[in-house]
């Protein structure tokens, strides 16, 4: 009995079976299929092929951990910079590189040669990465992770596509689930990695600086085993020329919209106030800037329909992989919130060192994994891929609910269990519109490029999001942080800038200053301020929900006898 794929066509309701040489990009067999060296895409093989694969997936890995590591070093670094008004800039200096490059990246991958590209992303990244382990302050922190970010994003758009170009379609479906799954163990390592650092005699330093020696060990296979690849499709033209062909007025209005859109969450509150004219000023100018960007992608102007920043109508304007987006968007949404959060309430709470936080994040982290393995091995099992989108939703939501109750007195036990449905929900949610949605256009237009398309708008909404997560969760913690403290220290004698120093910690000078009373009373103040940002969690897994409802109820993987046999 042949295993095929049956995938219900939107137009016409029928369902299309695809034999499953044609379907591995989603089912992922145990025993790949012989196939002589002559047909195979790439030019490496063997042991090199080995390193290759290695190599890129150690750099999906740095990445992973680059998003992730600063969650747990943030009062270290704030305590030894003293700039608390700074703190949600190292949580978002990192996505927000990655968010402004991701696209013109892509668009890069789809021209030139990925070696060069590779490379250079590399490059960027440790230079990124060197210069926030040696940074004097916290001004060349914060532009070090920017940079890093930069990179990675070229990093990891470069490991999609060498495995996209350089695999047969039996073979693609594994390496790309690869990519992810070693990005999320990145992820979910990089507090922990983070805390340890931050407690040891080497410092919060090392958590930047051992990307270099990452680095350094696969350099030889960068530099010699990685193949030359050209995209298909890239035009047989001059560098400069192709570069011509490229949609630079809508990466400047995208990346000024993003950049001003940043700035005005990170400083309003903080450094400015919200009826500052510069807080306006930002926030108008982020929305002028997006309203020229539309207008410039729909009426194509100063690029071509080809050239485009934003893909083809025919993938915006498919209903489920913009569901999909939403999805993957929330997801980044309540992954990034807890990695960032569970920390700093048990180093309120109980006086944690950073290390000891991090392995307080263990239960989320290791059910956050293990849920994730379990969407990808139940996904082509059930099929019904909106029923395992619909309980993580469903999981979310009342793990964040549950989060947004804790309280100082809350048992340790309780908080490890409403983490552990926080990471249920994410780990079912965070990687599976990867899979669905390459699947998806694969079937529709058998273009391999279009794969890409779908990929890199998937990575947008997982980095744009996880961006936008810590910038609006950090501007409820540090606003009603500060509210709760003015009100807890009125009369006091202290500053509003001593209040907002606070925020870094239980070793602030505020804090030592305090009666064991008056300690309590400022640890409930930031308390609450911590379980007001997980109703941003909550109003993402409620999206997440009725996003799956919304969604075609077909059933894309699903193993059916073929026509020969009677089916």
């Amino acid at each position: 009995m042949d295993l095929t794929v049956k995938l219900k066509h939107e137009d016409s309701g029928e369902h299309l079976n695809l034999p499953e040489a044609d379907a591995n990009l989603a089912i992922f067999d145990d025993v790949p299929a012989e196939q002589d060296l002559a047909d195979s895409p790439r030019t490496v093989h063997g042991f090199q092929w080995v390193l290759v694969c290695v190599s890129l997936y150690v750099g999906a890995l740095i990445y992973g951990l680059d998003t992730t590591i600063a969650a747990d070093i943030q009062t270290a670094i704030v305590e030894r910079f003293d700039s608390v008004e700074r703190l949600t800039w190292v949580g978002t200096a990192f996505p927000l590189g990655s968010v402004c490059a991701v696209l013109p990246t892509a668009a890069l991958y789809a021209n030139f040669d990925l070696k060069p590209l590779f490379v250079a992303s590399i490059v960027v990244f440790e230079i990124g990465s060197a210069l926030c382990g040696a940074a004097p302050s916290m001004d060349a922190l914060i532009v070090g992770r920017a940079i890093a970010g930069l990179g990675g994003s070229g990093l990891f758009l470069g490991t999609l596509n060498y495995f996209s170009l350089c695999t047969t379609d039996q073979e693609r479906g594994r390496y790309i689930a690869g990519i992810g799954c070693v990005w999320g163990l990145g992820a979910i390592l990089g507090p922990v990695v983070g805390g340890a650092f931050s407690t040891s005699s080497a410092s919060w330093r090392w958590a930047f600086y051992i990307n270099l020696v990452i680095a350094g060990v696969c350099a030889p296979a960068y530099i010699f085993c990685l193949p030359m690849v050209n995209p298909p499709g890239a035009p047989n033209i001059s560098v400069m020329a192709k570069l011509r062909t490229l949609d630079w007025a809508g990466f400047i209005c995208g990346t000024g919209a993003v950049v001003c859109f940043t700035m005005a969450l990170t400083f309003a509150g903080s450094t400015w106030t919200w009826n500052d004219g510069r807080t306006i000023a930002t926030f108008a100018v982020s929305g002028v800037l997006l309203a020229l960007l539309l207008l410039q992608q729909y009426f194509v102007l100063f690029t071509s329909l080809e050239g485009r920043m934003f893909p083809p109508g025919y993938i915006l304007g498919d209903w489920t992989l913009v569901l999909m987006n939403i999805i993957t968007a929330a997801a980044s949404v309540n992954i990034f919130i807890p990695v960032y959060f569970i920390p700093i309430y048990f180093i309120f709470v109980d006086g944690d060192s950073a290390l000891m936080a991090a392995v307080r994040l263990l239960p989320y982290i290791t059910f956050l994994a293990f849920m994730n393995i379990a969407s990808g091995a139940l996904l082509p099992k059930i099929g019904y891929y909106w029923a395992i989108f619909f309980a993580g939703g469903v999981f979310t939501t009342i793990g964040a609910a549950t989060m947004f109750t804790v309280s100082v007195g809350t048992a340790k036990a309780n908080i490890y269990g409403y983490s552990l449905l926080l990471g249920a929900g994410a780990g079912l949610t965070f990687q599976g519109a990867y899979t669905v949605g390459s699947v998806r256009i694969m079937m529709k237009t058998g273009s391999g490029l279009d794969v890409q398309r779908v990929i890199s708008m998937l990575n947008l909404s997982q980095l744009g999001f996880s961006l936008a997560s810590l910038l609006i969760g950090g501007q409820i913690f540090q606003s009603v942080a500060k509210r709760n403290l003015a009100y807890v220290l009125h009369g006091l004698g202290f500053s509003q800038a001593e209040i907002g120093s606070a925020i870094a910690g239980t070793q602030s000078t505020l804090f030592a200053s305090l009666s064991p009373v008056l300690k309590e009373q400022a640890t409930v103040a930031i308390t609450d301020a911590i379980s007001r940002v997980y109703i941003v969690s909550m109003s993402a897994g409620a999206i997440v929900v009725v996003s799956a409802l919304l969604m075609q109820k077909e059933k894309l993987f699903a193993p059916t006898a073929s026509p020969t046999d009677g089916a």
